[in-house]
């Protein structure tokens, strides 16, 4: 130590050695700012960089050499060898390049261990070889310790500098290793030359074609300029990166803070190293309890404080480690024991550490099911819809044949519903439907409810004993329908009529359970409201039939198959004054189909409104051919009231035949006047100005005849058939005859039977006051071609009332 010292004091310019000092110091800066962008470039970009530190660094400890040597005066002229210096310098440039490959293009920790102890290396032989180059008058003794010493101690502070880059880029590390990089130069040159010892020797001649001390210096010095050229272009590009990388920094923190997300980073250590503002909002930490370095357990602990523990935190823990510790993504839906749903992912990153993303999916969650709800639920009753029906029915469907064990489906419909949502409003009816729905659920118990449409039903039952179990469903279902109903204020009655199925005997695949039950609740609801019906094969091809029969019918007028027939009508003593068109259907392989079979099924399907304008029309145009003035009596359907302007047409039909309307008589039944009595009355007034007469059919069959008479002044009644049929077989029908008759009496209204079949019902009419009749006795209805002598034309020339 003294003879280094002394070596410092007595050999050495101070002044140069100071600047010599300075050059190394700047040298490594620049060296460990270059390393720096090497290690955080990829490709070329991390070759330039790599190869720019070993040269510059390399220059420096070269020019920190040669200056240091300058400042070197032992007594002696020295000069330097051109070729030793040119390879010192050679070899201290390209054996820190190789020492900075392997510190930066290693992968492992130890890399930097490595390519630091070359660089120590380079750093004693480039030493050693610039002293090799010295020429003097004296010959060179080397001190073995210290020029190990000097060797050691350029291994260890480089080894020491690079390994200090290796543990970050904080400025604290890069002074660190700067200042270790520059300890390990100076201090190997020190000692180096400390370890030399001088023999003069009259017989050594110093090289007078070395270099000398000037060219040396502007060598040295161009070495000066080139390494502060690099220190202005690190710092430049150093500047230049820092403030791009504090851009880049702020745009991140924006872009993190904005996620809908919370997100965390953890190191490689599994130590936290960014978070955002959602990632704390979203688990309610407290500030004080996140910090850069915070362990997972930490943060565990943190929402645990704050009551947003995830419930299962052992096994999502477990589960967590497995991943980072496989370095695998993986993705969970967390229930925390706050109530609230997040979907959290972890993603590994390149480094060793991995991000995690948090995103609290609750109302995402809550809203899914209830668009599960929806999809599979009623929204007005809360029972199940047609899907959650069908997928229910097929299940059990599946699991019934695999077992041979029966089920039973019920078709139900609510007696009335039309006619209460009519009156009371839609409001009242929904609230009705779902009062309803509450007592189904109350009677069924476990059986499947439900709601199709409207007031349609649909009820599944497969466990206990089949069909009793379904019939006991059944007959629960009507009792809690027996029961009155408090709506908004409204007492209401109803009921309900059920058709059931049962599997496997009313049909082994599921459309066909579903038809069928559907036929059986078609079949009670026909027979009679608020009854149970079970299906029987009858009832599918009868079906069968007026579906095939419907599906005729559409097509009737098309093919003109509709033709009519008179039935006369005549007083006591048989003498005709006029004549009911009655329509029939000629079916092509039927034959003729009676009014009672296909009248009903026109009324279904709203085909009678055509038919009986076709009625109107041809029965008007029959009746005005007539030589002789008799009256025509024509049945008009409660529809036609409903989908036309019948005054209108029947004004047109008028006009169009020449018919006189005194001549015409327009008969309809109570079911006009029910449905809407206002707009029914307002329709018959504006017919009865046309001169035209209304007559009301089966009057005594209603329940509100008398009073339909108090409102509208009818020219007619006619007694029903019911009634006449009974004359001397039921005292009550006979008085009901008389009461009726003596009421036209007084209400000067024209009374006719119809039916009348025996002389003694003519007779029984007759001696009672009604004096026009219509039925069998007097003549059976037939193609106007049978009556050609009463309308007045010759028999050969009578038409018939065909279509076309």
């Amino acid at each position: 130590m003294l003879r280094i010292l002394n070596c410092l004091q007595t050999q050495h310019d101070w002044r140069l050695v100071l600047l010599a000092a300075g050059v190394c110091v700047l040298a490594s800066i620049a060296t460990i700012n270059m390393y720096q962008r090497a290690r955080a470039n990829k490709a070329k970009s991390r070759l330039f960089w790599t190869l720019a530190a070993g040269l510059v660094c390399g220059c420096g400890v070269w020019s920190t050499h040669f200056i240091g040597m300058l400042a070197y005066s032992p007594g002696v002229p020295i000069t330097f060898d051109f070729t030793m210096t040119m390879v010192s310098f050679a070899v201290a440039v390209v054996m820190m390049t190789a020492g900075f490959v392997a510190a930066i293009y290693g992968e492992r920790t130890w890399s930097s261990l490595v390519g630091g102890v070359i660089v120590g290396i380079a750093i004693s032989v480039m030493h050693h070889l610039g002293i090799v180059a010295l020429r003097m008058s004296a010959d060179i003794v080397w001190m073995p310790d210290l020029l190990v010493l000097s060797a050691v101690c350029g291994i260890v502070f480089s080894t020491l500098s690079l390994f200090t880059v290796r543990q970050g880029t904080a400025i604290t590390h890069s002074g660190i290793a700067a200042a270790l990089l520059a300890t390990a130069t100076l201090s190997d040159h020190i000692i180096a030359v400390s370890a030399i010892g001088l023999i003069p020797d009259i017989n050594t001649v110093s090289d007078e074609a070395g270099l000398s001390p000037i060219v040396l210096s502007i060598s040295v010095a161009s070495m000066m300029v080139a390494i502060v050229i690099a220190c202005l272009i690190g710092a430049i590009s150093d500047r230049r990166s820092r403030r791009h990388m504090n851009e880049r920094n702020i745009q991140l923190n924006a872009a993190i803070q904005n996620i809908m997300q919370g997100l965390c980073m953890f190191g490689p250590d599994n130590c936290l190293q960014l978070w955002n503002d959602k990632y704390v909002s979203m688990y309610r930490i407290a500030p004080e309890d996140i910090r850069v370095g915070a362990t997972v357990e930490e943060l565990f602990a943190a929402r645990k404080k704050a009551g947003t523990i995830v419930k299962e935190l052992d096994f999502y823990s477990t589960r967590l480690w497995d991943s980072v510790k496989n370095r695998e993504s993986a993705r969970w839906v967390l229930e925390l024991v706050d109530g609230r749903t997040i979907s959290v992912a972890y993603q590994a990153m390149e480094n060793g550490g991995w991000v995690g993303t948090h995103e609290d999916i609750t109302e995402q969650r809550k809203s899914e099911a209830r668009i599960q709800y929806l999809a599979q639920h009623d929204s007005l009753t809360g029972l199940f819809n047609r899907v959650a029906f069908n997928d229910h029915v097929r299940k059990v469907w599946q699991k019934a044949a695999a077992q041979k064990h029966p089920f039973t489906i019920l078709s139900l419909d609510i007696d009335r519903f039309s006619e209460i949502n009519d009156t009371y409003g839609h409001s009242t009816g929904d609230a009705f439907l779902r009062e309803a729905a509450r007592r189904l659920q109350a009677a069924c118990g476990s059986a499947f409810i439900a709601r199709l449409g409207g007031d349609e039903f649909m009820i599944v039952s497969s466990e206990g004993e089949q069909p009793a179990r379904a019939g006991d469903i059944c007959t629960r279902v009507l009792t809690a329908f027996e029961m009155m109903f408090n709506i908004d204020g409204h007492a209401i009655h109803s009921g309900c009529t059920v058709g059931v199925s049962i599997y496997p005997q009313d049909g082994e695949d599921i459309e066909t359970l579903i038809s069928n039950a559907g036929v059986a609740l078609y079949r009670a609801k026909k027979e009679e409201r608020g009854s149970i019906r079970f299906f029987e094969p009858e009832m599918d091809r009868q079906l069968r039939e007026k579906r095939v029969m419907l599906h005729d019918l559409d097509l009737v007028l098309e093919n003109k198959q509709l033709e009519l027939h008179f039935q006369p009508q005549a007083d006591p003593d048989g003498t005709p004054f006029g004549f009911e068109a009655l329509v029939r259907w000629r079916h092509p392989e039927k034959g003729l189909v009676p009014p009672g079979v296909f009248v009903p099924l026109a009324e279904e399907t709203g085909a009678i409104v055509a038919i009986d304008e076709w009625i109107l029309r041809k029965a008007c145009q029959e009746a005005a051919s007539w030589p002789k003035p008799l009256s025509i009596a024509i049945n008009v359907s409660p529809m036609s009231f409903q989908h036309n302007d019948l005054p209108g047409l029947i004004h047109s039909i008028l006009l169009e035949t020449g018919l006189n309307p005194k001549r015409l008589e327009i008969e309809i039944t109570e079911g006009v006047l029910v449905q809407d009595f206002s707009r029914a009355c307002s329709i018959l007034r504006r017919i009865k100005n046309l001169g035209v007469r209304v007559a009301m059919d089966d009057f005594g069959t209603g329940y509100s005849s008398l009073s339909y008479l108090q409102s509208f002044p009818f020219d007619k009644i006619k007694i029903d058939q019911a009634f006449v049929a009974q004359i001397n077989k039921n005292v009550q029908s006979s008085a009901i005859i008389r009461a009726i008759i003596s009421l036209g009496e007084a209400l000067n209204l024209g009374v006719i039977a119809e039916g009348v079949e025996t002389e003694l019902q003519r007779d029984f009419l007759a001696d009672a006051g009604c004096f026009e009749m219509q039925g069998y006795l007097i003549g059976r209805p037939q193609p106007i071609a049978a009556y050609a002598g009463i309308v007045g034309r010759p028999p050969e020339t009578s038409k018939t009332a065909m279509v076309g």
